[in-house]
């Protein structure tokens, strides 16, 4: 035996003991207030990124584990540790094939059953059978592979090799660190008209240098890469910034995902390049994943064939628990589709052979195909319509198609196949919604060990998710790494130690996709995303949307008196304002009209429930009122015979229906989306108000919009008038109130 071979690696205990259950059951979709609302105080009220004075707790951590911010992924260790690194490579080329299931898999994965029906050995002949069937007698490695493979996979591979190194302290430290962020205005910037993009980096994280190409794992990847988008870079540099710091494996939130796609010549749709640099990410890890372990399998045969006996302490530690390594979670599956549809197009193993991709023509039915409310004949009234009401173009391209936000999908890449509709223990990327996930974790006490062993978890248009029920999303970052119930026949000896011993999550890296940021998307990026290898995020900077408005009436901001303690009763501090100040102009006004609109379903039920106790004539416009009688109440509302109408967000933000007959908007709490602040002040055109505020500035009663805003509403703030105006609209102490005609 070589000398190699002799030397044992330091063990860690293993801590056996099984995590507590805390999957709660799914909850119906109602809005929730989100998850510690204070972590709005640092982001909203600073805005800016705040400077790094000194050396951090985190700074000291990246230090002990032999790293420096991202150079973590490419920091040498020390001379002992890379003289014992080389001997044991080589008898360490670790593995054996993940766990995987048959190819077909459960034809109903959308109802996927968890079970594993093979053993470890016999899926792995079965896979490598196949990708010696399916292959053309090269490997994943090939001669046309770029010369700098394996400088470029040593990312994923450092990365792994330090999460090893993870004790319990810093895994505290890691949960307990507070955030600091530096921007660097070099680091793929971008500006546009109405927004300024900056990288930042947390605990003085360096933010890496966008590459001038993708780090492509093989010539073929390459070459699907400049076939699908038609280059053989990036499309733009700032596409390049965030493969740039996709690859470096930290924790990402980009806040600038855009509401509508950028359309071509001939209003053709263009690539998304948000997510053609999060596809190939994926692809890329997945890819990296299998030949590492493909490779240490061919290791360890060799050695087998040669009689070479391989002790427990040499074996390779390159699997998780389970095989399922990337969790994309999106909130319906018409986003769902285009994004399997895109990575697709982008894995070249899709293009080797015409039944390369199975049960695509179900993925087209299930995912892609539209309903018949696309159509501009009303099939429901089996009739034309008389007119086709105007719908903004962001509703469009996000509602065109299947909006059915329960389904999940298990997808398996092989070399030269890809596989759909696999159960989830056979898959390597699984495809779902929030609730799609939630309600599989509650059928049986094991059901939620597919989550045990993610290794990357994005989260697609998560502002669309916070419109449907944001608890599922903590619900499942809660239930994900956690120690298994049941092993499903995994081989232990080659499971990663960070995994063994519970730091799974502190080697996880979370991809937020969001239009914006909102205080929820930062207290989960903040306090739940625990990669030691620290996180990276978009800092944009709004200017405003008060430019786009084309009718001239005279608009309202009223502040909030707010303490940084009172963020516990913020909602009541809200509410008492609103009934000390705003309830009685409303109830003096001679006319009818007074649109209220409210962001929280919470204060949407609290104001309600006021306008009823002190018998104010309003109707209801919800995202749970019936369409039925929300026509008959905004028909009401534009007769006059109902004297206000209650609006919540979610209900503008799924229906988008035209108001008539408002002369006022008050604005309870600002809206979310910048954009509906336009739309709505639109709906004065034509009001005998929105003209008489203009004229003569001086009638309280006929201001056409009143906005009530706080301290902790910086973000939503900031959206709507811009940063500059935000800055003096809360930090001035002797004006409450400011005007804008």
């Amino acid at each position: 035996m070589p000398a190699s071979a002799a030397r044992k690696r330091s063990r860690r205990t293993v801590d056996r003991a099984r995590p507590n259950d805390r999957v709660a059951k799914a909850r119906a979709h109602a809005p929730t207030r989100g998850e510690d609302a204070s972590d709005s105080s640092d982001d909203e009220r600073e805005g800016a990124a705040a400077a790094v004075a000194g050396t951090s707790a985190y700074d000291a951590l990246l230090a002990s584990l032999g790293t420096r911010g991202v150079d973590a992924h490419a920091s040498d260790e020390s001379e002992s540790e890379r003289e014992s690194e080389s001997e044991e490579d080589g008898s360490e080329e670790d593995g054996s094939e993940d766990a995987d299931a048959s190819d077909d898999g459960a034809d109903g994965a959308d109802d996927a059953e968890v079970d594993a029906t093979e053993s470890d050995d016999e899926r792995s002949v079965e896979e490598e059978g196949e990708d010696e069937e399916n292959d053309d007698g090269g490997t994943d490695e090939d001669a046309g592979e770029s010369g700098d493979e394996n400088q470029d996979a040593s990312a994923m591979e450092r990365h792994a090799r330090l999460g090893e190194a993870l004790r319990a302290r810093d895994a505290e430290e890691l949960k307990t660190r507070k955030i600091v962020w530096r921007g660097e205005s070099g680091a793929g910037a971008s500006t546009s008209g109405s927004r300024d993009d900056v990288w930042e980096g947390a605990c003085g994280l360096e933010v890496p240098k966008a590459m001038e190409k993708p780090n492509f794992v093989n010539a073929k990847t390459a070459e699907r890469w400049k076939e699908a988008t038609g280059k053989a870079g990036f499309a733009s540099a700032s596409q390049a910034a965030l493969y740039s710091v996709l690859a470096s494996y930290v924790d990402v939130q980009h806040g600038n995902r855009k509401l509508v796609p950028d359309q071509g010549p001939a209003g053709q749709q263009m690539n998304d390049e948000t997510l053609d640099a999060v596809c190939l990410h994926v692809i890329d890890h997945v890819t990296r994943t299998r030949n590492r372990v493909m490779k240490n399998n061919e290791g360890l045969a060799k050695k087998a064939k040669a009689g070479i006996k391989v002790v427990e302490d040499d074996l390779p530690r390159d699997q998780g628990f389970v095989r399922p390594t990337v969790l994309f979670l999106t909130p319906m599956r018409n986003i769902a589709g285009r994004a399997i549809m895109r990575l697709l197009d982008l894995c070249p193993a899709a293009h080797g052979r015409n039944d390369a991709v199975n049960k695509l023509e179900r993925i087209e039915e299930d995912f892609l195909a539209y309903e018949a409310s696309d159509d501009e004949n009303d099939e429901v009234a089996g009739k034309k319509r008389k007119f086709k009401p105007f719908v903004p173009e962001d509703h469009t391209a996000l509602f065109k198609g299947n909006t059915d936000d329960h389904f999940r999908l298990g997808l398996k890449l092989t070399k030269a196949s890809v596989r759909l509709y696999v159960d989830f223990f056979g898959a390597d990327i699984i495809f779902a919604s929030p609730l799609g996930i939630v309600t599989a974790l509650q059928d049986e006490k094991t059901a939620g060990d597919f989550l045990s062993s993610i290794e990357i978890l994005v989260i697609d248009h998560a502002h669309v998710i916070q419109m449907q029920n944001w608890a599922h999303v903590v619900t499942i970052l809660d239930a994900m790494n956690q120690l298994p119930k049941d092993m499903r026949d995994c081989d232990v000896q080659r499971v990663r130690e960070s995994h063994l011993n519970g730091f799974a999550r502190n080697v996880r890296q979370t991809i937020l996709l969001s239009a914006f940021q909102t205080p929820e998307i930062n207290s989960l990026f903040n306090r739940r995303c625990v990669n030691f290898a620290g996180k990276v995020r978009l800092r944009t900077t709004y200017k405003g949307v008060l430019g786009q408005l084309t009718l001239k009436t005279r608009q309202q901001f009223e502040r909030i008196p707010m303490k940084s303690s009172d963020v516990v009763n913020a909602d009541d501090i809200r509410f008492k304002y609103f009934v000390k100040n705003v309830l009685p102009r409303v109830r003096e006004n001679p006319e009818p009209g007074v649109v209220i609109f409210v962001s929280s379903y919470f204060d949407f039920v609290r104001v309600r429930n006021l306008l009823t106790k002190e018998d104010v004539s309003f109707a209801v416009n919800s995202e749970y009122t019936e369409p039925r009688e929300a026509a008959r109440a905004r028909t009401l509302f534009a007769d006059g015979r109902k004297r206000v109408l209650l609006l919540s967000e979610r209900a503008h933000f799924y229906f988008r229906r035209r108001i008539k007959g408002a002369r006022e908007i008050c604005f309870y709490s600002l809206p979310e989306h910048a954009h509906f602040y336009p739309e709505l002040v639109s709906y004065l055109a034509g009001s005998s108000a929105a003209v008489s505020s203009a004229s003569n500035p001086a009638v309280g009663h006929a201001a056409g919009v009143v906005a009530l805003f706080s301290k902790l509403d910086a973000l939503k703030l900031e959206r709507v008038v811009g940063a500059a105006r935000r800055a003096k609209m809360i930090g001035s102490k002797e004006r409450p109130m400011f005007l804008f005609i």
